[in-house]
C-alpha cells in the first residue's frame, strides 16, 4: 500500500490490510504476542461491536446507513423456529441484521448527534471514514527504519486555516471526569489521537487545528458531550507512540513477539485505594509480612 489518502475501502478490507493501526499500538501496550495473536486469530465481531459500527454509520454516512442495514421487526424471537427463519431471510439480503432494540439505540444516538447543536456542525463539510496511510520514521538502538502506518479518521472537516479530526465515541456516560478516566485509563484514546494527529500532519503537510471527541450516551436521553483533546492528553499519547513504533521495528527486525515481563513484581493498592484503607482504620496486618521488597528465585 503506497501513502496517501484512500476512499471506498471498506472497513474489514481496511482493518484486515497493511499497515500499523492505533488499535495495533494498543495491542502492542499489552504486549507484543497479544498484538501477534490478534493477527494471526482476528477476534469475532460482538453484538456491541456491531451496534458501535452501526452507530458511526447512521451518524457519519446515512445514506449508506439505510442501503446497508436492516432492521428485524419488532416482537421477532430468534430464538423460535419462525424468528430463526426470518432473521435468516433478512440477513438473505446482503445487508446488516440489527434487532429492534439495538436499532433503536442506533438511531436515537444518530438523532441526538444531528440535534446537537456543536456536534452536527462538526459532522459537516468534512470528510468520512477515508483510509490514510503514511511511512513512519522509527530511530531505535542506533539505527532508523520505515513502518507502514495507518489511520480511519471518522470525520476530517475543512474550516478557516485548516481542519480538524473529529473522533465519534459512544459511551455508557459522557460526563466529563467518568468520560476522561476510561479514555485514558481504560480505552487508549489519547494514543489514538496522537497516531492520528501524526498520520494527518505527514501527509497533509500541517497539523490539525485540534482533535476533537463527540462522546454520545448509549442509552436515554443519549447525551452528547464534546471535547478538544488538550496538550498534555496529546503529549502522553506521541510519548507512548513514539516507544511502540520502536516495540514494533525491533519486533519485525528479531522475529521475537514477547509477552509479560518474566520476573515477580510487586502487587500494591491501585492510585486513590490508599484513601480507603486509612478510613478503614483498625490494626495493620504489617507486622504479620515479611520485608517488601520483591524477592528473587
Amino acid at each position: 500500500m503506497e501513502p496517501g489518502v484512500y476512499g471506498g475501502i471498506g472497513n474489514e478490507e481496511y482493518h484486515k490490510g497493511p499497515g500499523l493501526s492505533s488499535s495495533d499500538l494498543k495491542l502492542l501496550a499489552r504486549s507484543p504476542v497479544h498484538y501477534k495473536t490478534a493477527k494471526a486469530i482476528p477476534p469475532k465481531e460482538t453484538d456491541a461491536m456491531r451496534l458501535g459500527t452501526a452507530a458511526h454509520c447512521a451518524v457519519l454516512e446515512p445514506d449508506r446507513f439505510e442501503k446497508e442495514y436492516t432492521v428485524v421487526p419488532e416482537g421477532v424471537d430468534r430464538r423460535t423456529k419462525a424468528g430463526k427463519q426470518r432473521w435468516a431471510d433478512l440477513e438473505a439480503t446482503g445487508k446488516v441484521v440489527l434487532p429492534s432494540d439495538g436499532a433503536q439505540m442506533v438511531q436515537g444516538m444518530a438523532d441526538s448527534v444531528r440535534r446537537h447543536p456543536t456536534a452536527s456542525k462538526l459532522f459537516t463539510g468534512g470528510v468520512a471514514e477515508q483510509s490514510c496511510y503514511w511511512s513512519q520514521t522509527v530511530y531505535y538502538a542506533d539505527a532508523s527504519t520505515e513502518i507502514l502506518c495507518k489511520c480511519r479518521p471518522d470525520y476530517v472537516k475543512a474550516i478557516s486555516g485548516g481542519y480538524v479530526i473529529v473522533d465519534l465515541k459512544t459511551t455508557m456516560d459522557a460526563r466529563e471526569r467518568p468520560f476522561q478516566g476510561r479514555a485514558y485509563w481504560d480505552l487508549g484514546y489519547h494514543l489514538s489521537a496522537a497516531h492520528y494527529v501524526t498520520g494527518l500532519t505527514e501527509i497533509r503537510g500541517a497539523p490539525p487545528q485540534a482533535f476533537i471527541f463527540v462522546a454520545v450516551e448509549k442509552e436515554p436521553p443519549y447525551a452528547v458531550n464534546v471535547f478538544q483533546a488538550g496538550r498534555d492528553f496529546l503529549d502522553q499519547g506521541w510519548a507512548e507512540a513514539e516507544e511502540l513504533y520502536k516495540v514494533y521495528a525491533a519486533c519485525m527486525a528479531s522475529g521475537k513477539w514477547p509477552g509479560y515481563p518474566d520476573i515477580i513484581r510487586e502487587l500494591n493498592l491501585p492510585r486513590g485505594a490508599e484513601r480507603r484503607l486509612r478510613n478503614v482504620g483498625g490494626e495493620s496486618g504489617s507486622q504479620h509480612y515479611g520485608d517488601s521488597d520483591v524477592i528473587d528465585v
